[in-house]
Parts: C-alpha cells; sequence; structure tokens
C-alpha cells in the first residue's frame, strides 16, 4: 500500500507539474500573442516597450526588467525599466563602451542568450560581477535584441548575400533578491519576446521615418507657402481644374469606349505583330467575323498581308506614319467584295513608343454605287434629249418661279443660252398660243404641291413654235419641306404632227379594212370579238352588230378550237407569231367554211393587250388543193406499187426461196433428217425466212397505216433507262460476240410521257441496223440523255457506212445505198422510224462516212401527262 500510495503521489505530482508547463505554456503564448496584437495596434514605441518590461516582469516574476539600448559611439543607455523596490533603478542611466565591450556584439548579434543563475559564480568576470553589483543583482537573463543591418541592405542586395544581423540592444532580466535558476521556457520567452521588440521598433523607426519626411515635407511646404501665397488661389482653381479633368477624362475614356463600340466605322486596334486587339461591333457586321474570332490573332482584313499594299502601310504607321483616306477593295468572310477608305495612326504608349495601330475604316460600297448612280444620273440629265429646267420653289412672283438651272437639251430646243434664262421665269417661253387652261392646272398643281403634266404651244427665242410637253414635279429636302421645281420638256411637235398623220392614215386604213375581202377582227383576252370589218358579212353570212360582244369560241369548230385558240391568242409562246393557221368556222346558214388566218398583239391607248386576226376564206382553194392533192397521191400511189410490187416480190422472193431449198433439202435427203446438226441449220434457214417476210410485212403495214393516218399514238408513263436496258441486252444476245453493245445515260434520269411501243420499233431498228452493217463486228454504242424538255438517243457504229450520194434518199421506201452488197434488208426500218418519230414531233439527224461508221441521233419532246 506504501508503493502504490507512492505511485500515485508521483503520479499527482508529475500530472501536477504537467498542468504547470501546460499553464506556463499558455500563459507564455498568450503573452506573447498580447504584445503582438499590441505591437500591430499601436505606433507608439514608448508605450510598447513599457509595456513589454511591465509585462515581463509580472510574469516572470523577477526584480527588475530592462531594455538597454546601444549606440553607434558603443555606449549604451536602459532606456525603459521596471524595478521593484527597495531596488535602485537604472532608467536612463549610461554606461561606458567597457560595460558591453565591442567583442561581445558579434557573439550577441548572432542570437547569443546569457543566463547568470548567481552573480558569485566561477564563469562570471570579476568586472562584470562587481559592476551588477552596486545594483543589487544576484541573478539575470540576458536575450539580444536584434535586427537586420540597414546600412548592409543595399550592398547584400547587389552581392546577392543575406543581410548581415544588427544588434540593436539587449532585453535583460535582473534577480536582487537571490540567486535564480533561469527555466528553459523562460529564454525562450524571452527570445520571442525580443523578436516582437524587434518588430516593434522596426515598425516604429519606420514610422519615425514617415514621420521625419512628413515634417521635412511640412517643412519644406512652410518654406515655400511664402512663395506660393501669391499663387494659392490659382493652384486652388488648378486642383480643381484638374479633377475636372480628371473627370472629364474618365467620362472621355468612358465616351470613348461607348463610340468604339456605337460607332458605325469599323474600328480596329493591332499591336506591332498584327494581332487584333479591338474589334468593335461594326466591324463584325462589316467584315463578318466576330469579336472573338479575330481577339488576340492576326488582323483577317489584310493590313499585314505580305501580298499586298497592307504590310507596307502597317510597316510606315509604326515608324511614326499617318495615312488618311486609303481606299481599298476588300473581301468579307464569306468572300464577298466591299470597298473600304482607311485611315491609320501609331498608337503611343505612356513614354511615347509605338506599340500598336488604330484604324478606322468606312465601307464606302453603297456610297460609291450612289456616287456612280449619281454621276450617271448627272450624265443622263446633261446628255438626254428632254430639256430639264430647275426652278425654286419659294418667292414665287408673278411672273413664277426663278430659274436655277437648265441642260443642253433645253438650249437645243429653245435656242436659249443658260445664261440668258438664269434668274427669269419659264414665262419667257410663252406667247398668244400658249393654252391658258393648261396654265391654271399648272399653277393648282403647284400651289398644292402636286406633280402635273401638260402640253401646250410654246415659242423659242427666234420666236418659232413648238409643241412643249413638260412635267412639274416638287422636290423635298427629306424633312417635310419642298425646295426645287423639277421640270422635264419634250418638244412633242414631231409627234403632234404624226398623230395627225396618223389619224389622217387610221381613216384611210379603215376605209381599206371596211372594203377588204379578207375579215379582220380584234379580240379581248377573253376571246370576245371587240370589233369585225363588215367583210365578215360577205363571208360568213352575220351582219356586223351580231358579231361584236360574241365569243369566237361559238363561231369555230369545236374540234378546231383548241388548236386555233392556242396560236390565234398566245402569239407570243411561238417563233413565228406571223405563220398561218387554218380551221373551220360556221356561216350563218350553218355550213362550215375553212378560214385562214394570222394574229399579232396590240396594245391600245388603255394598256390592255389584245389580238388582231386577219383571216381569209380559202374552203374553195382547199377544194382545189384536195382534188389537186389526191391526183398527186394518186400518181405517187401508181409509181408506189410499181415499185412496191418490184420491191416486195424481190424481197419476199428471197426468204421464200431461202425456205423453199431448206424444205426440199430436208424432203428429198434423207440422211439431213438422221444428222441433227444440219436438220437444226434448215430448219434455223426456214425460220429465220419466216421471221424476215413477217418483219418485212410489219414494216408494209406500218409504213401503210401511217400514210393512211391510221398508225396510233398512245403515249404512256414509263422507265426509258430500263427500256434502254432490255433492248441492249436482248440484241446483243442475238448479235455475234464481235458485236460489243453499250449504253451510257447523262442528266437526271426521269419517267418520260411516250408511246413505248413506237419508241421500242425506233431503237430496235436503229440497234438492227447499226449490227447488220457492222459486218466486221465493233462497237456500238446506245447514249441516252435527259435534258430540260427533250429527250436525245444516240446510235453510233463503226460500220461501212453511207455513202453521200445516198443521204438524200435515206428515208425512201425499199432504198438502199449503193456499198452494202450482200448485206440482206428491205430499206424499210428507216422508214418506219422517221414514222415513229413524226409521230412523236421529234427529230433525226443521221452523219455518215464511209467505212468509218454511222451516228443516227433522234431527239424526242417530253411531253406533259394529261390525266
Amino acid at each position: 500500500m506504501t508503493a502504490i500510495y507512492w505511485y500515485f503521489k508521483q503520479e499527482v505530482i508529475r500530472r501536477r507539474q504537467a498542468e504547470n508547463l501546460l499553464r506556463q505554456q499558455t500563459d507564455r503564448e498568450r503573452l506573447v500573442n498580447q504584445i503582438a496584437q499590441y505591437i500591430r495596434r499601436s505606433l507608439d514605441l514608448d508605450q510598447v516597450l513599457a509595456t513589454t518590461v511591465a509585462e515581463v516582469q509580472r510574469f516572470l516574476q523577477v526584480d527588475r526588467v530592462l531594455i538597454y539600448r546601444l549606440w553607434n559611439d558603443g555606449t549604451g543607455s536602459a532606456i525603459y525599466e521596471t524595478v521593484l523596490p527597495p531596488y535602485p533603478s537604472v532608467l536612463g542611466e549610461t554606461f561606458p563602451e567597457e560595460v558591453f565591450p565591442g567583442e561581445y556584439h558579434q557573439a550577441y548579434s548572432l542570437g547569443k542568450t546569457r543566463t547568470i543563475t548567481n552573480i558569485e559564480q566561477t564563469d562570471v568576470e570579476p568586472c562584470l560581477a562587481d559592476f551588477v553589483k552596486q545594483f543589487g543583482v544576484k541573478a539575470k537573463l540576458v536575450v539580444p535584441i536584434i535586427q537586420e543591418n540597414r546600412d548592409s541592405e543595399v550592398d547584400a542586395t547587389v552581392a546577392g548575400s543575406s543581410a548581415t544581423p544588427y544588434l540593436w540592444g539587449l532585453l535583460i532580466a535582473h534577480q536582487c533578491s537571490h540567486a535564480r535558476e533561469w527555466e528553459t521556457w523562460e529564454v525562450e520567452l524571452m527570445q520571442q519576446l525580443a523578436t516582437q521588440v524587434a518588430i516593434a521598433i522596426q515598425q516604429s523607426e519606420l514610422y519615425s521615418q514617415l514621420q521625419q519626411l512628413n515634417a521635412q515635407l511640412e517643412q519644406r511646404v512652410q518654406q515655400r507657402t511664402a512663395e506660393l501665397a501669391d499663387a494659392n488661389a490659382s493652384l486652388r482653381v488648378e486642383i480643381a481644374e484638374r479633377q475636372r479633368t480628371e473627370i472629364a477624362l474618365r467620362h472621355t475614356n468612358d465616351t470613348l469606349q461607348a463610340l468604339v463600340m456605337a460607332s458605325p466605322r469599323a474600328i480596329v486596334m493591332l499591336d506591332r505583330e498584327g494581332n487584333v486587339k479591338i474589334w468593335n461591333p461594326a466591324a463584325e457586321q462589316m467584315f463578318g467575323w466576330t469579336e472573338a474570332e479575330v481577339l488576340d490573332r492576326p488582323n483577317p482584313i489584310g493590313l499585314n498581308d505580305q501580298r499586298s499594299d497592307y504590310a507596307t502601310i502597317q510597316t510606315q504607321v509604326l515608324q511614326g506614319t499617318t495615312y488618311s483616306q486609303l481606299e481599298f477593295r476588300q473581301q468579307k468572310q464569306d468572300g464577298t467584295p466591299i470597298d473600304i477608305v482607311l485611315s491609320a495612326a501609331p498608337l503611343p504608349d505612356s513614354d511615347g513608343q509605338i506599340n500598336g495601330i488604330v484604324a478606322v475604316i468606312a465601307d464606302v460600297t453603297e456610297q460609291k454605287r450612289q456616287a456612280e448612280q449619281v454621276r450617271l444620273l448627272q450624265s443622263v440629265v446633261v446628255n438626254t434629249n428632254d430639256a430639264v429646267v430647275i426652278t425654286e420653289a419659294s418667292s414665287a412672283d408673278k411672273q413664277g418661279h426663278q430659274i436655277l438651272y437648265v441642260n443642253q437639251a433645253f438650249t437645243r430646243i429653245t435656242g436659249y443660252q443658260p445664261e440668258e434664262v438664269l434668274g427669269k421665269t419659264p414665262q419667257i417661253l410663252q406667247g398668244p398660243k400658249t393654252d391658258l387652261a393648261e396654265l391654271d392646272k399648272v399653277r393648282t398643281a403647284i400651289a398644292h404641291w402636286q406633280p402635273i403634266t401638260v402640253e401646250v404651244i410654246n415659242y423659242r427665242k427666234d420666236g418659232s413654235e413648238f409643241w412643249n410637253e413638260f412635267s412639274l414635279v416638287p422636290v423635298g429636302d427629306g424633312h417635310g419641306s419642298y425646295t426645287h421645281w423639277i421640270a422635264v420638256q419634250r418638244d412633242t411637235t414631231e409627234r403632234k404632227q404624226a398623230e395627225q398623220a396618223l389619224r389622217q392614215s387610221e381613216e384611210r386604213f379603215r376605209s381599206l379594212i371596211e372594203h377588204a375581202l379578207d375579215i379582220i377582227m380584234i379580240l379581248t383576252p377573253d376571246d370576245t370579238i371587240s370589233y369585225i370589218s363588215p367583210s365578215a358579212e360577205k363571208v360568213l353570212g352575220y351582219a356586223v352588230a351580231d358579231l361584236v360582244g360574241q365569243n369566237l369560241v361559238e363561231f369555230i369548230h369545236p374540234e378546231d378550237w383548241g388548236i386555233a385558240h392556242d396560236r390565234l391568242t398566245n402569239t407570243a409562246q411561238y417563233a413565228n407569231p406571223t405563220s398561218s393557221i387554218e380551221f373551220r368556222a360556221r356561216h350563218h346558214d350553218q355550213s362550215w367554211r375553212i378560214l385562214e388566218a394570222i394574229s399579232q398583239p396590240i396594245v391600245d391607248s388603255t394598256a390592255t393587250r389584245r389580238v388582231m386576226v386577219n383571216a381569209r376564206d380559202i374552203t374553195e382553194r382547199k377544194r382545189l388543193d384536195e382534188i389537186r392533192s389526191a391526183l398527186e397521191r394518186e400518181k405517187e400511189l401508181s409509181v408506189l406499187k410499181t415499185r412496191f410490187f418490184s420491191m416486195a416480190s424481190h424481197e419476199f422472193r428471197t426468204p421464200l426461196s431461202t425456205a423453199l431449198a431448206a424444205a426440199q433439202v430436208l424432203e428429198n435427203c434423207q440422211d439431213e433428217w438422221s444428222n441433227s446438226d444440219k436438220r437444226l441449220r434448215n430448219l434455223h434457214r426456214i425460220q429465220d425466212s419466216i421471221k424476215n417476210m413477217v418483219q418485212l410485212l410489219d414494216d408494209i403495214l406500218t409504213i401503210n397505216r401511217a400514210e393512211a393516218g391510221k398508225l396510233t399514238f398512245n403515249p404512256t408513263v414509263f422507265d426509258l433507262e430500263m427500256l434502254c436496258h432490255q433492248l441492249v441486252e436482248e440484241m446483243q444476245l442475238n448479235a455475234s460476240p464481235q458485236h460489243n453493245l453499250t449504253l451510257t445515260c447523262q442528266g437526271v434520269v426521269v419517267p418520260v410521257y411516250l408511246d413505248e411501243k413506237l419508241v421500242t420499233s425506233i431503237l430496235t431498228n436503229l440497234l438492227s441496223n447499226a449490227i447488220k452493217y457492222s459486218p466486221q463486228g465493233g462497237a456500238i454504242d446506245l447514249s441516252l440523255a435527259f435534258e430540260v424538255d427533250q429527250v436525245t438517243l444516240k446510235v453510233a457504229d463503226q460500220g461501212i457506212g453511207i455513202p453521200q450520194n445516198d443521204h438524200n434518199q435515206l428515208f425512201e421506201p425499199f432504198h438502199r445505198g449503193k456499198n452494202v452488197r450482200t448485206i440482206p434488208g428491205t430499206g424499210l426500218g428507216l422508214v418506219v422510224v422517221k414514222k415513229c418519230i413524226d409521230l412523236h414531233q421529234g427529230s433525226i439527224h443521221i452523219t455518215s462516212q464511209v467505212s468509218q461508221g454511222t451516228t443516227c441521233l433522234v431527239t424526242l419532246p417530253l411531253l406533259t401527262c394529261q390525266h
């Protein structure tokens, strides 16, 4: 139990010691923080140092605490002290250098502290012991107050080494009542407080220096007060002006910034490298690049383009040259060209060095366009054949407004030179025959600021009369006020004479029309007859009054109305509007008369577009033409029949002879039946002969139906490209291996509205001819091209070609070229092709050279599908 008690007692002691240490440490830290906070809040060094020695004395429970200041001459003084009675005070005492010799300074300046537990201990110098005994000191603790040597700071900075420590003084604690063992934490506390004291001293010295500088400045101000007394008032004015200037400058800067942003002209600032530093909204709108796209990037508008004059301009501006109103052609971001006017100036910094360029750019594209337009208008005014007179709009006297300008045409028309009429009124042109009623209209229009056009008789300088048509219009200034009158005058004497002649001519032509045998009528846009000549009664039996106001459709045969209406009223759609059209018109006796008519558009005085139709009765002529045509057809038919029977008998005889021979061979030769190859060859001969006869009959029937007008035309919508592919594949299968058929297609492939059966016949005959007349084989090309309103088909071969003498007879039945030799054929293929193309209203063009091949180009119009 004694051991346990002892252990707990020791543990309690240790805990109390630890608590004491912790409390001492806390108090020590609180003291240091308190001193530090006080130093930060106060610039009064005396108060700081006095507080420090008082707090240290209280905290360490010593008899005396002092701050010992070392002077530059080696002496020292106790400048702050806290001492308990009855011990003597050393405050204010100055001690010689021997008290604290210089050899000790180095050690203390490096942070040495000295603790003396008992002044009688052996390591204490006798002189020091004798010195401190007179102040009752038994133990002492000395801590240096160190600062950096300010005299060495410049040298240390230059040399790159650290500053030399400067021993400002000492913080000393004395124990006078007894010897004292100094604790480590007490030494550390003194060191920390010495550091805080050093900070306070440095802070105070800086503050003192500032106060000294302020005092010196105040002294200088006071010295100059007398000199500046007279200028004081002006100085206040200058200060106020400077303040106003600064305010104005800030306002100007804000204004300039706002102006840059709101400027209608592009403002661009570049640095020396040509990178954009300012790019205002007007530049964005003018050139198309946004600020984010060009900021801190090379200038996109060519100021640093080495291939143009921009590079030279930039170099010279950076050398101090200012440019104004330079005109260039520049492209925007999207490539659109614009005309710009550039002003560029160097941008100096505060030291006067040029560190950039500022450019102001105006887009003068519209201005140049307007200037060109004004130039053209001026040219028009100067060179026009019409006289232009400009008068003032105010200060009118009884004679009218004074003339301010006349052009050359005015002199040419009137004979007056400009100097003879300027300042006078247009009344100088008026005379006895000038219509006063028309002049009253002019005065009324002028009074109400209204434009007017009148025509009157005026007089030239030589007194001769001329008809003068003039238009008078007021000119405003854009603010609602009228400033001038402009009169455009034209000499209409010749027109007046022409009108008189026209009236006379109209009377003559009316007489001719009234007595003409042809029907002359005028149609309105809705096909109403607005005029018809009296000859209509002789031709159709109707009175003029019965026809005027009636619609033309009521008198034309229903089968002829569509084409007749289209050709008579839509003359602008045809290349030759004067070409005639024939149609049947109903006579008053209900019979039908054949009329031949031409039409042309006319515009009357009301600007209404009408159609004039000239029609002639050709019923008798058509009857005679039909009789003549019938006779000619009979003759042609007789010749054709003779030729047909001759050619048909020849063409049918050849395949019939081949088939008969093959049949006889099969009948008479038993071995032909036994030999399968021979049997098939003879059977193929019979089949081929029959196919040739069938094809010949088909061609003859096709031509016969076409001649009789019975070949039907049934267009449908189909895929022409697919049809061409199919025909090429089929023809390739039937052709020899030496023939190579190809198909090419150009343009946008669209469904066509054509007669598929007739198109198949066209392509089959052309491809068959190309294969047939290329006995040595070779390439046969079919080209298909789709265009806006038509489709073209081209078949080209490398065969025997067609002699030049045969080109004019290509489309005659049974005609064949002289160089076909033994190549079988009927001479009907191209005739069938031509008939099929004609039904489509298309065309065919054939080019050929002997031994070099033939090219057939077929053009078919793309019809519109009618549902």
